[in-house]
């Protein structure tokens, strides 16, 4: 069978921006998504070749050499030997004149000296000074003909390579490797690439390709007033001999399209932002809840450049709007005393000033838009991206200029009330997609055809739009819990942490025992680790992006009615900073009741922690790792003091580093684990150890113990590391003596999992702990100090061992099923 031909390639050249939210990037990902094999070639600022893969496009930066700029201006400097004859000591205006100043002060005092001589001697003095005079306009010749000829030299040649050799590096770097990659078609998106591309195009069709070119008309164009003159010269130059080759034109604006000339009609491609994705096509909150306005009265945006006057009256307008706000979305700085007005306004509480984002999910949970004081955006192109923006949403936008507070009140007020364009077909000729259309019909024809099929499954950062699947989480029996929904009056959200799965756990045992709540678990990923059961998977690396963040705001503050956010870890994203104090104040703005979930490190004091524990897990832990954690929970613990937030800990020994907090037991699938095998039949019982670090569980210090009993046949150790769960579940089932921890002064995850299975369990255990378990609990409670002592006890008694593991089960089953873990979190979700 003939393999399908490749797809055909589209090489965009691209200046120093090569970002995908860029107009150059939007264009390289609009060729991808229809079906064309794309890369962005750039020079470089390194010394070395440099590939990336952003998604689907494929990002090239090559070192660029200067050899063409030294050589040229090595000729335009002349001769070494002759400058320093010429220009002996004069190396500046300031050596000339003080040259001239010495001259005449010589003349001026030879002159005196030589009327007090005799007449024989004032002839002689005479003619000395004549020759002085003589020798000193001859220096001042030759040094301007050196200087004349360093102007000529600078002067416009007229030639582009020659005023802007740069150029000639260019082509020798970014040529040679386009000519390389052979592209079908070539977009050119900066006017110092147009050589280049024009060379190595011209250069491919004598080698037998078909390869065309086509030139977006960029900013120095029109800007060349404010350029020096040779560079004003190269670039006309450039034009003159380039543009004429090209296969096409394009440029963003009108303006730019009439710098082509006559007889060329560039193709305008104007400004705009992509549509909202598919999933994200319903009316998005994200503006709205930034500035903690769920459910509040109508929002005002003003997304451009601050004018202060403007903002003025807008404020004063403010106060004449009973419950109206106003977002302010500029990347420039809030003008100075702005705010001191809104406060003698009284309206500083609806002043906002959220993230700048001109995505039309973001802007539509606006009621209004302000403009006029956007006419203060210079670049054309900046302002059809507001405009477009705009469009995309639907927003009314009222012209802000000219007005007075009170006509700017009344205006507003009629544009909120009027009904908002609800044609879909109007807001979608405002998006990049409809826009950026005609552009990827002239690559098709330039190529003669163009790919075969497109790639819509693409998003707009290049990489493809797919939620996680199953495949990605671990191999064992999934927790379901009631997917949340609007039927549901408590809609509960948990994450971001989700460590061990106990959110996902949590989020079963809940919807398990209350049918008014529904559920919807987020988990924050890194490469490497394991994900555990959740809804929505949410990239580490990914959450600094615009994009992300406003999907998790609007996730959160448009979905949840309650929010359990575990490990103090922030639940938007990095809006707001690394940490959930950053949150804080938006969520509480809001209806949403918020609960915080610690489960270990991230609240545990290391300091309180070596003076309760014996061998606590701080005595060997890794450098800095003490101080850090320290840090970690005392800011922690006042946050959760500070605010008052409801709390839980998932081991009863937090309850000693947060005292406000409740115990809402770890949560395991007991039904899985339970198992029907006799406990201390073998004459070798197996004794299982599974840390999932070493020095946080103390393994070190009872290795050898266990070791020791494996070495003499008491026991058949068995150490459990790196091991998936279903692995693990079997050697849980099949062990007669699970061996939890020595370090911490609790028992976790793996030691419910033992009793589940129902095996006698040793753990180290703190008086909190064994004060919050009450007595018959069926932990065995030892120490590395211990640890022989108790397991010689249980083999000593097998009957009673077996008994103790039959204790265990039920002990699972009442404690850690998730039961009783639903009646703790009962009040909160009230």
């Amino acid at each position: 069978m003939p393999k399908p031909p490749p797809p055909q390639r589209l090489v965009v050249l691209a200046g120093a921006d090569t970002a995908l939210s860029s107009r150059t990037g939007r264009l390289a990902v609009a060729a991808a998504r229809d079906g064309w094999d794309v890369t962005v070639l750039s020079p470089g600022a390194g010394g070395e070749r440099e590939e990336e893969s952003l998604g689907a496009v494929t990002v090239v930066r090559v070192p660029v050499g200067a050899s063409m700029r030294e050589l040229t201006a090595r000729r335009a400097r002349g001769h070494r030997l002759r400058r320093g004859m010429t220009q002996l000591g004069l190396t500046g205006p300031g050596d000339l004149r003080r040259f001239k100043a010495g001259h005449r002060s010589w003349i001026r005092r030879a002159s005196v000296r030589a009327a007090e001589r005799g007449t024989a001697a004032q002839i002689g003095a005479k003619a000395w000074i004549r020759l002085r005079q003589s020798a000193y306009r001859a220096r001042l010749r030759v040094y301007d003909w050196e200087r004349r000829r360093d102007l000529k030299a600078s002067a416009p040649a007229g030639g582009w390579g020659a005023d802007w050799p740069e150029l000639l590096d260019l082509d020798l770097a970014v040529g040679a490797e386009l000519e390389r990659l052979e592209p079908d078609v070539v977009q050119v998106c900066d006017l110092s690439l147009v050589p280049a591309a024009g060379i190595a195009v011209t250069r491919l069709r004598t080698a037998g390709m078909r390869t065309r070119w086509l030139y977006d008309i960029t900013a120095p164009t029109a800007t060349t007033a404010y350029t020096p003159a040779r560079r004003h010269r190269a670039y006309q130059s450039v034009e003159r001999v380039f543009l004429a080759g090209a296969d096409a034109l394009t440029a963003p604006t009108e303006r730019l399209a009439a710098t082509a000339g006559e007889g060329r009609a560039p193709l305008v491609v104007r400004e705009a932002a992509p549509a909202p994705a598919p999933a994200d096509g319903r009316r998005g909150p994200a503006v709205r809840d930034l500035c903690g306005l769920h459910g509040a009265g109508p929002l005002l945006v003003y997304a451009g450049d601050p004018d202060e006057h403007q903002l003025h009256t807008a404020v004063a307008a403010l106060a004449l709007l009973p419950g109206h706000h106003l977002a302010l979305m500029s990347e420039q700085p809030v003008p100075e005393g702005l705010r001191a007005r809104a406060e003698e306004e009284g309206v500083a509480d609806r002043l906002h000033t959220p993230p700048r984002d001109l995505s039309a999910r973001y802007l539509a949970s606006a009621d209004a838009a302000l403009a006029g004081c956007g006419c203060a955006v210079e670049d054309e192109p900046a302002r059809d991206l507001l405009s477009a923006a705009l469009g995309q949403a639907g927003l009314p936008v009222v012209d802000a200029c000219g007005h007075e507070p009170a006509d700017l009140a009344k205006l507003v007020a009629e544009a909120v009330e009027a009904a908002r364009p609800d044609s879909a077909a109007e807001r979608a000729e405002h998006t990049w997609e409809h826009r950026v259309a005609p552009v990827l019909a002239l690559y098709r024809e330039l190529a003669g055809g163009g790919p075969a099929t497109g790639r819509p499954e693409l998003g707009w950062d290049g990489e493809v739009r797919s939620a996680p699947v199953a495949e990605t989480r671990p191999p064992r029996p999934l927790p379901t819990w009631t997917p949340v929904t609007e039927r549901t009056p408590v809609r509960l959200g948990l994450g971001p942490a989700n460590y061990a799965g106990q959110m996902a756990a949590f989020a079963h045992a809940v919807c398990r025992t209350r049918p008014d709540v529904s559920a919807q678990v987020f988990m924050v990923t890194e490469p490497g680790t394991f994900n555990y059961p959740a809804d929505v998977y949410l990239e580490g690396r990914k959450l600094g992006r615009l994009t992300v963040m406003l999907e998790q705001s609007e996730r959160v503050f448009r979905t949840y009615t309650h929010l359990l956010a575990d490990a103090f870890l922030p639940v938007l994203g990095r809006l707001n900073g690394n940490h959930l104090e950053g949150d804080v104040p938006a969520l509480l703005r809001t209806s949403i009741k918020v609960g915080l979930v610690a489960h270990g490190s991230e609240i545990r004091h290391p300091g309180r922690h070596l003076e309760r524990v014996a061998y606590s897990l701080f005595r060997d832990a890794p450098e800095g790792m003490v101080e850090k954690l320290t840090e970690r929970a005392e800011r922690n613990r006042a946050l959760a003091e500070r605010t008052g937030l409801p709390s839980f800990v998932t081991t009863p020994d937090l309850l000693d580093d947060l005292p406000s907090a409740r115990w809402a037991p770890l949560v395991v699938d007991v039904d899985a684990l339970a198992c029907d095998r006799p406990v201390m039949e073998r004459r070798r019982p197996v004794v299982l150890h599974a840390p999932s670090k070493r020095w946080t569980k103390g393994t070190d210090r009872v290795l050898p113990v266990l070791e020791e009993l494996d070495a003499r046949g008491v026991i058949e150790f068995r150490l459990a590391e790196g091991v998936d769960w279903t692995r693990m579940r079997e050697m849980i089932q099949d062990a007669d003596v699970v061996v939890d921890q020595f370090s911490i002064g609790a028992y976790g995850t793996f030691a419910c999992e033992g009793m589940a299975a129902g095996k006698p369990v040793v753990a180290c255990l703190s008086p909190t702990v064994e004060k919050a378990l009450g007595e018959g609990h069926p932990v065995v409670n030892a120490g590395p100090g211990t640890l022989r002592e108790a397991l010689e006890s249980l083999l000593d008694d097998r009957h009673a061992a077996a008994l103790l593991g039959e204790r265990s089960a039920r002990f699972a089953r009442e404690h850690h099923d998730g039961t009783r873990t639903a009646e703790v979190l009962s009040d909160f979700l009230s």
